[in-house]
């Protein structure tokens, strides 16, 4: 009988372990479930961190083609002016020459009036009469014929400086129709390549939309993932509770039955041996109670113990979810130097010459005073404004102008609330 019953005591305490480890495990599984879909959003903010800076280096790509284009076009436009001076230049020599030509027409006309007018045998005759020999006489007439052939050639090189200036005026209508055609081809590239450069700028406003809501769906994991800790760990604190309770109560028990079987043991003895018996059972009476007290003492103590560690425990837990559970943002980022401005007080007071880790942002995202991390910059607080931090931009601070270059603007740039 007596085996018996220990058979069915350890057979209970085994069920009671086993119940208590089903319910453990089915306390922590939902956190390791939780904690799959943490690394999933890890995972997924890494991805788009990565696509977003493929689209801002191909965003900075096109904003230099961009740049290039439009350097062409000014080039362009400098080389059409300059075409239409020219072409200017030309159709004035042409109105100029025409002139000249007009008027020495004009003169060889009247000339071929007056002799048309006059009798040519006469004319002859008058200057064979008054001429002193022949000599003089062919002389005279020679030098009619050069006059009139000298007049003639200069017509005819006037006419063909106007040739020459035609083509001249040709050629620069023709530059100037090719300059004409290569600035519109020009501006239909620069104006593509703008609307590209709109698009990924789009694109990565919406990439850092959903870092952003990639951040906040993990500050709700974190959130559920220390209140999970924490009822994991109560009801663990509760469950190892009850099964000390339900240790000490089986304890008690036996003891109680042992007490009970000395008694009778003791009642069926002679009289002879009741002293003796009695002094004896009081003995052992005493020895139980002295262990049963130590016993328990122990067990209180060990409780005790195991509380002090599970609410130590749950602290930690507290303290490491709450250090990691600070709001993030993914913002754009520029960068100033006091050394450009010349201004080195900022609008919170603070001299930026002595505290150079500092940024600029909208108070209405993030308030002055606030302590931040920026990735890829470090930790700084939040101590100045600007007329062009608008919204979800901060612009981080320098000593030299030179370090604000090598930052330039960068996108989608994580920014972590300290306080």
């Amino acid at each position: 009988m007596k085996s018996g019953k220990v058979w069915a005591r350890v057979k209970g305490k085994k069920l009671a372990f086993a119940a208590g480890a089903m319910i453990v495990f089915s306390t922590f599984v939902p956190v390791i479930a939780q904690a799959e879909s943490l690394d999933e959003l890890n995972q997924q903010e890494q991805q788009v961190t990565k696509e977003s800076a493929t689209i801002s280096a191909e965003v900075q790509l096109a904003l230099t083609d961009v740049n290039q284009t439009y350097a062409k076009v000014e080039k362009i436009k400098s080389q059409i002016s300059e075409n239409e001076t020219e072409l200017a230049d030309t159709k004035q020599q042409i109105t100029d020459k025409e002139a000249t030509i007009a008027k020495r027409k004009a003169v060889m006309a009247e000339r071929l009036r007056n002799l048309q007018m006059s009798d040519a045998t006469d004319s002859k005759l008058e200057l064979l009469l008054n001429a002193d020999s022949i000599q003089d006489f062919v002389n005279s007439v020679y030098a009619i014929s050069v006059m009139q052939s000298s007049e003639k050639a200069t017509v005819e090189s006037l006419n063909k400086d106007v040739n020459q200036l035609e083509t001249l005026k040709a050629k620069a209508e023709a530059t100037q129709a090719t300059l004409e055609a290569n600035q519109a081809s020009l501006e239909t590239q620069a104006a593509t390549l703008h609307t590209k450069v709109k698009n990924l700028q789009t694109q990565l406003a919406e990439k850092q939309d959903v870092l952003q809501s990639i951040a906040n769906s993990k500050a709700v994991e974190m959130a559920r993932l220390k209140a999970e800790s924490e009822r994991a760990a109560k009801e663990k604190a509760e469950q190892e509770a009850a099964e000390k309770a339900a240790a000490e109560a089986a304890k008690k028990e036996q003891e109680k039955q042992a007490q009970a079987a000395t008694k009778t043991t003791s009642e069926a003895t002679t009289d002879s041996k009741t002293s003796s018996s009695q002094t004896t059972n009081s003995s052992t009476s005493s020895s139980s109670t002295q262990a049963t007290s130590s016993s328990s003492s122990t067990s209180t103590s060990t409780t005790s113990s195991s509380s002090e560690q599970t609410t130590e425990s749950s602290s930690t837990t507290s303290s490491t979810s709450t250090s990691s559970s600070n709001k993030v943002l993914y913002m754009q980022s520029t960068a100033y130097s006091y050394s450009e401005t010349g201004y080195s007080i900022t609008a919170s007071g603070l001299d930026l010459r002595q505290n150079p880790m500092a940024v600029a942002v909208d108070t209405s995202v993030i308030p002055l005073g606030t302590m931040v991390e920026v990735e890829g910059y470090g930790i700084a607080i939040a101590a100045d404004t600007g007329g062009a931090i608008k919204g979800n931009i901060i612009d981080v601070h320098f000593n030299t102008v030179e370090q604000c270059r090598q930052w330039g603007r960068r996108y989608n740039v994580k920014v972590t609330i300290l306080g």
